[in-house]
């Protein structure tokens, strides 16, 4: 006997298939799986359809139906997210993953909300600009954009949040809307940190600047100088360019484990050396590599250390600096870490911390560093990596400040409550408003 959801289920796909052009609906279980390949294999929730949109008219057709079929759905970009926020077991999924137009118009883009990072700066790369974000290029733009926004220029022209320039959003009941500083303000302000809470982000205008070259360097450092190199690296932080992006990682290497850091000169050339020569001071570092390259090869590099399809389990925390105390912490964790899983902190300066906190939605504007606890395996159940990472999350919580980036949050974490701190009122305002049902989930809101 079909039940009433199986007959929900079936109703919707049929109307799906009556508006969207032949092959773009599927629902056999063999057909969704070869569609549906989230970047973490840990993520095994599949849904009982898959539109697969090619255009907004799509979008909203598809977002109509699945309302007034009352089956929940969720919106696939890059599929990047750890805890699989893009698929809801058994409802339906807006595959935007054919929406991957990049349009470069002078110092602006036109992004399709199913571009990815690699999208954005190989479009732009041969116009001499890049984008505000992009650590890892398989990410979808539109999800870490809105999310925040983290990259190796946010020193120079600040996050993805702050190079926003309009937003097209289809909203709950199938209207496009356009969200700017001028058309409906409030709707703009929430998008710039609240990410896709609000609708599905169909295209994003944002500024690009002329860094699409910059001087990218590779050291690595033996553990037995790590205290040292962590306290010469906060030294650093404190005094640093605008252009130098810092980050450093403690990684298991055939070697043993290293402290790493691939630091990112986005300046005057002439002063790359200078810049350079200050990271080689901080210890006497085993792996020396500087080069001038695309800022995109810098960012597609850091594909190969975290591939799509391998398990994943991800912890954050966001801290004001590098006390003593957090320096021992960081080495404690990093001595207890499984050889496949990695520490890394990305330190946030200069303009991405010269925007008033009630500017965007996104709360972190005081200088910061965001950690990222990576438990990753090729076999076996994580257990020993996972509880790894819950481990290091309970030692740096004595260092931490209140909430986190949600972007690396499951549904359901406790610190979503503190998130986006003063701007939390007005953010849930905007939620009542535009998507008063719930029906967007893309990261944890307060409550």
């Amino acid at each position: 006997m079909t039940s009433p959801v199986e007959t929900g289920i079936a109703n919707l796909a049929d109307a799906l298939r009556e508006q969207l052009p032949a092959g773009m609906v599927a629902t056999e279980p063999s057909a969704i799986t070869a569609l549906v390949r989230p970047w973490n294999a840990q993520v095994t929730a599949r849904p009982s359809v898959v539109a697969r949109c090619r255009t907004t008219a799509d979008v909203q057709a598809v977002v109509r139906a699945a309302r007034s079929a009352d089956v929940p759905l969720s919106v696939l970009g890059g599929g990047h997210d750890w805890a699989g926020s893009a698929i809801r077991d058994g409802g339906l999924l807006v595959d935007l993953s054919g929406m991957r137009q990049v349009t470069v118009d002078g110092a602006e883009a036109r992004v399709a909300g199913g571009a990815t990072v690699s999208d954005v700066l190989d479009a732009a790369r041969p116009h001499g600009y890049a984008a505000a974000v992009g650590q890892v290029s398989s990410a979808g733009f539109a999800g870490l954009t809105l999310g925040g926004g983290y990259g190796p220029l946010m020193g120079l022209v600040g996050l993805g949040v702050d190079n926003v320039l309009s937003a097209e959003v289809v909203l709950a009941d199938g209207r496009v809307v356009t969200a700017d500083p001028d058309h409906e303000p409030d709707l703009f302000w929430a998008l710039r940190g609240g990410g896709g809470n609000f609708g599905v982000v169909t295209q994003l205008r944002t500024r690009l600047h002329p860094f699409a070259t910059v001087t990218s360097g590779r050291f690595a450092f033996g553990w037995d100088q790590a205290r040292s190199v962590l306290r010469g690296w906060r030294d650093l932080t404190a005094s640093a360019d605008d252009a130098l992006d810092l980050g450093l990682a403690a990684m298991s290497t055939p070697a043993g484990l290293v402290l790493a850091t691939a630091p990112t000169w986005a300046g005057d050339p002439a002063q790359a050396a200078e810049q350079f020569a200050r990271v080689r001071a901080l210890g006497e570092p085993m792996l020396d590599n500087v080069d001038r390259q695309a800022l995109a090869d810098t960012v597609h590099a850091s594909d190969v250390a975290f591939p799509r399809g391998r398990n994943y389990y991800q912890g954050t925390r966001i801290l004001p600096g590098l006390t003593d105390d957090a320096i021992d912490d960081f080495v404690r964790s990093a001595e207890a870490m499984p050889a496949t899983c990695a520490l890394t902190a990305h330190y946030a300066h200069g303009a991405a911390t010269r925007v008033p906190v009630a500017e965007t939605a996104y709360a972190y504007r005081d200088e910061h560093l965001v950690a990222n606890i990576i438990g990753a395996w090729t076999d076996g159940d994580g257990a020993a990596e996972s509880a790894w990472v819950r481990d290091t999350e309970r030692r740096l919580d004595a260092h931490a400040l209140p909430g986190g980036w949600v972007n690396l949050m499951a549904h359901g974490d406790p610190r979503a409550q503190d998130a986006y701190g003063t701007n939390t009122p007005r953010l849930l305002a905007v939620k009542a408003h535009y998507d008063p049902d719930g029906v967007f989930s893309a990261t944890p809101l307060p409550q």
